[in-house]
């Protein structure tokens, strides 16, 4: 009798487990309240005051929105990266635009008042296996194919590696995201 060679497969941990703990945790308006606190020296201490704007399925054109929230005159865009990506000032540009054409009467756009819109925070928190610095500043410009001294449209992101050991003083400030990048670690 011959034997039948069996294929055993490994199980294989989901790639975007981290990012979908990422949102699991701060979905939570008490720990996202934490989390804008410990990132803007803040004691806000409502949760209630945060208005949590992330699109629609978090997702626009085939590509996922972790975090989008309002509170105080801010908009704020939070992402979460495994993998190091130069484009996240191209995909908070969509976002952020598509969050404003919903809030702004088109109309409004041709009258002869300023439309104030809230100041957009764009802020991306980076656990790869990568080497990154504990910050770094990701830009728009960056990826114009021609280099400007001042560019006429410029967007920023600012990427902070949450990594043990990296970004001490946040991760103390924000007990969940200290949490969080413990559980990775383990993980």
């Amino acid at each position: 009798m011959e034997k039948l060679a069996t294929t055993v497969s490994e199980p294989h941990a989901k790639r975007e487990y981290k990012d979908t703990v990422f949102r699991m945790l701060f979905s939570d308006k008490e720990k996202l309240l934490s989390l804008y606190n410990a990132m803007n020296d803040r004691h806000y201490e409502n949760a209630e005051d945060l208005k949590i704007v992330t699109l629609k399925n978090a997702i626009y054109m085939g590509m996922k929105n972790d975090l989008a929230f309002m509170v105080d005159t801010q908009i704020c865009l939070y992402e979460h990266q495994s993998t190091y990506s130069p484009n996240m000032p191209l995909r908070d540009l969509f976002y952020i635009a598509k969050e404003l054409q919903g809030q702004v009467d088109h109309r409004d756009l041709y009258r002869n008042t300023l439309i104030k819109i809230p100041t957009p925070r764009f802020l991306v928190f980076y656990n790869g296996s990568e080497e990154q610095a504990e910050k770094k500043y990701l830009r728009l410009s960056d990826a114009f194919q021609k280099s400007m001294d001042d560019p006429d449209l410029e967007l920023v992101v600012t990427m902070l590696n949450i990594n043990l050991g990296k970004n001490k003083k946040l991760l103390e400030q924000c007990r969940t995201l200290k949490e969080y990048a413990i559980y990775v670690k383990k993980v």
